[in-house]
Formats: C-alpha cells, sequence, structure tokens
C-alpha cells in the first residue's frame, strides 16, 4: 500500500505540471493532501489496534498468574499444611507417653520450623494477601507471634488510613521477611525488655521502624553474617528502600521503602495505574 501511496502522489506531483487551470492544480493538491491524511488516520488506527491487542494480552497474562499463584497457594496448604499438621499431633502425643524424650522434643521443633516456612510461602503466594492492609496486619501478626513466649514485651502502632493498594508478590514477600529478620536478630541479641513496631506512610514512602531497649551492638559488626544484615541489606535493595541503623540505647532500624515501586493500583479489567497522580499521599 505504501509503494502505491508514493507512486500516486508522484504522479499527481508531475501532473501538476502540465494543468495550465490554476483551479484543477488547487484540486490535485488537495486530493493529494486528502489521501495522506487518511493514509496517516490509518495508520495510527493500526498502530491503535496494536496497542489494545498488547494491553489485553497483558491482562489475560495477569489472571492466568493469578490463578496459577491461587492454585499453588490452596495445594500447598491442603496437602502439606494437613500432613504436617497430623505429624506434629503424633510427636506431642508420642512425647507425652514415652516421657520427656529429647528426640521427640527435637522433633516437633524441627516440625513446628517447617510448618512456619510453609505457612509463610502459602501467605506470599496467596492473591488474597495482595493488599497493602494485608500485609500491614500480618506482619504485626507474625512478630506478635515470635514474642508471644517470650521476655520481651512487643508493641506496635500501625497507621490508621491504609491506601487501597495492592503490592508486587516479590515485594510482599522481602517486606514481611525483612520485618521477621530484623524481629529475629532482637530476639537473639538485643536482650529487651521491649520492641516496638511502627509502620507509617507518608507521601511517596512506607516506612518501618523496629526498635528496643536493649543492649544495641557494635557498629563494626554491622556486616556480620551472623547477625542476619546481609539478607537485610539484599531486601533493602531488592525493595529500592534505604535502611538506617541507629545504636543508641538499644537498637533502632528503619526502612523506607518507596511505594510507586513495590505498590500499584487497579483501575478495573486487571489494569494496573501506576502513575504519579494516585501513589502521591498527602
Amino acid at each position: 500500500m505504501r509503494h502505491e501511496f508514493y507512486h500516486l502522489v508522484q504522479k499527481l506531483h508531475l501532473t501538476l505540471f502540465d494543468y495550465n487551470d490554476y483551479r484543477h492544480a488547487l484540486w490535485v493538491s488537495l486530493f493529494a493532501v486528502v489521501l495522506l491524511m487518511a493514509y496517516a488516520l490509518r495508520m495510527i488506527y493500526i498502530n491503535q489496534r496494536l496497542k489494545q491487542v498488547e494491553k489485553n494480552e497483558y491482562i489475560e497474562q495477569s489472571k492466568a498468574i493469578r490463578l496459577e499463584r491461587q492454585r499453588i497457594s490452596s495445594e500447598l496448604h491442603d496437602e502439606l499444611g494437613s500432613g504436617l499438621s497430623a505429624i506434629k499431633l503424633y510427636s506431642e502425643l508420642a512425647s507425652k507417653k514415652r516421657g520427656e524424650i529429647h528426640e521427640f522434643r527435637e522433633l516437633n521443633e524441627m516440625i513446628k520450623d517447617i510448618s512456619t516456612k510453609i505457612n509463610d510461602i502459602i501467605w506470599t503466594t496467596s492473591t488474597e494477601n495482595d493488599q497493602l492492609d494485608s500485609v500491614i496486619f500480618f506482619i504485626q501478626e507474625q512478630l506478635s507471634k515470635l514474642f508471644r513466649y517470650s521476655d520481651i514485651k512487643f508493641n506496635s502502632k500501625l497507621p490508621e488510613d491504609i491506601p487501597h493498594l495492592k503490592t508486587k508478590s516479590e515485594s510482599r514477600r522481602d517486606l514481611y521477611l525483612l520485618a521477621k529478620e530484623i524481629a529475629h536478630n532482637a530476639l537473639k541479641h538485643s536482650k529487651a525488655d521491649t520492641i516496638f513496631l511502627d509502620i507509617s506512610i507518608f507521601k511517596e514512602n512506607i516506612t518501618m521502624v523496629i526498635k528496643d531497649d536493649g543492649e544495641g551492638f557494635d557498629p563494626l559488626r554491622l556486616r556480620d553474617v551472623g547477625m542476619g544484615l546481609t539478607n537485610i541489606n539484599t531486601r533493602v535493595k531488592r525493595l529500592n528502600g534505604t535502611l538506617t541503623i541507629e545504636n543508641y540505647k538499644g537498637t533502632k532500624i528503619s526502612v523506607s521503602i518507596p511505594i510507586r515501586n513495590n505498590f500499584y493500583k487497579e483501575i478495573g479489567n486487571g489494569e494496573i495505574n501506576n502513575s504519579k497522580k494516585w501513589w502521591r499521599m498527602n
């Protein structure tokens, strides 16, 4: 079509010089302009159609991914979760019947650890937990459980107004494991009486602060793998966030995470709005 168009324009251009009548030349010129506009409009239409097709394909792929995640989550819960619960129950019963046997206690602890990890996997893969408020409440709940049977008192403060946003699955997992690793370090090393979780949302960032009133630690040990800080730094980088560690009257770890890079809002039909207009908070 493009070749025929250029051939016609060239022919019309040569014909203009053969007309002595100015009006004929004008009409031929107008016809060429109209033809050019029609060609341009057709190309715009084709381009828009291609974009719409790509958009529809992306939406369908997103839906398929969500369904697959939900299927995996359900299978993990149904198959592995129930099996581990049964094993845990039998080991507890056996331990009671045969006395305080070290091997049974160790087996029970191993099963508890595996159960916790599987529950974490189920939570991170389930699409029901994509909402930002679900992530924040889950972090609070899990940290509360972590300190429930310890000598450390756990307190928390959450934002009153949580925006209706969805988290990217990888961001959700990193954010939760980040909080868990920081809290676990405090449980093991801080010798604190109290630990405090503070999550706030302001303008373009979500900030999570975990602080304790314990002994603190030597800043020169920040790179110590045993303290779990290598994993913490890695997760913060993946979230495009910033990490601040203060060592005064205990330890205060602050993580600031950009909303735009890790959260999104669905407009409808699976479409994603990632413009600055919605994620800017007041």
